[in-house]
Order: C-alpha cells, then structure tokens, then sequence
C-alpha cells in the first residue's frame, strides 16, 4: 500500500506531467510548424474538424481564448485557405467558421507525423501496459477537465 500524501502526489504530477507537456509542445513545435501554421492554428483546425461549424464564441470557449484573440488567428487561417468564415444568416454579429477541404488535408499530414511520432513512443512501453496508460491518462484528462469546469466561475 503507497504511503504517499495527496500533497505528495500532486507534487509529483505537477512534475510528470510538466515535463511531459515540455516535451509534447517541443514535438508539437516540430513537426507542425514545418506546414507553415502556428500550433495555435493546428489546434483551431482540429477542433473544427472534430466539431464542424461553430461560431466564433463557440470556438473561443473551445480553445479557452478570448474572441479577439480567436478572430485574429482565424483570420490567418482564412487567408491561408484552411478554414471559411461566413455570417449568421440570422443575426449579422455572428460569424461562423468552418474548416476547408484544404485545411482537411493539411490536418490529415500533420496527424500522420503525430501518429508515427506516438508508435516511436508507444515502442518504448511494452504493450501489456499499453490499457494502464491509456486509462491513466483518460482519468488525469477528466480530472483537469472537472477542475477547469468550476475553477473560475464568476
């Protein structure tokens, strides 16, 4: 039975996990930015592609960014091809963006590298831990996911 604290714990998470994320963003940095789009960007397309058209306040809430801030990476995003921006037929304040056949393809190479990147990982656990790991960090994500939904309510 482990002895270790909660304080203890959390102490070696913020660890783990901040190396991990140290090394994830400097893979991330690598491979993405070869395609010309900011990592920022990469994610925007991932999100629409996984959730189709949303409108810009959606996509702010889905990336945890201000409007402004979404409006402007997606206004490089638009100038690239990679994603549409149209105005709500209802209500003209509203712009929706959506990802383009040319920004599909763009995600589809870089999440090729990504995978072959996870199987050179993934070759260095043995694969009997494989459904350890993978709940592990299923568990962590719904944890951070619990935490960020209460943390800064106003």
């Amino acid at each position: 039975m482990s002895t270790t604290t909660l304080s203890e714990g959390a102490e070696k998470l913020h660890r783990l996990t901040k190396e991990l994320i140290r090394r994830y963003q400097f893979r991330d940095w690598n491979q993405i930015c070869c395609y010309g789009i900011s990592i920022s960007q990469s994610h925007i397309l991932d999100v629409l592609a996984e959730e189709g058209d949303l409108t810009m306040q959606q996509l702010a809430k889905r990336m945890f960014k201000s409007i402004s801030t979404m409006t402007r990476v997606a206004g490089q995003l638009v100038r690239k091809g990679y994603i549409k921006r149209r105005q709500d037929a209802e209500d003209r304040r509203v712009v929706h963006v959506s990802i383009s056949p040319q920004g599909k393809a763009i995600l589809a190479a870089i999440h090729r590298d990504m995978i072959e990147t996870q199987k050179a990982i993934l070759q260095a656990i043995p694969a009997n831990e494989w459904a350890g790991a993978f709940t592990m960090l299923e568990a962590l994500a719904q944890g951070a996911q619990r935490w960020q939904e209460t943390c800064c309510r106003s």
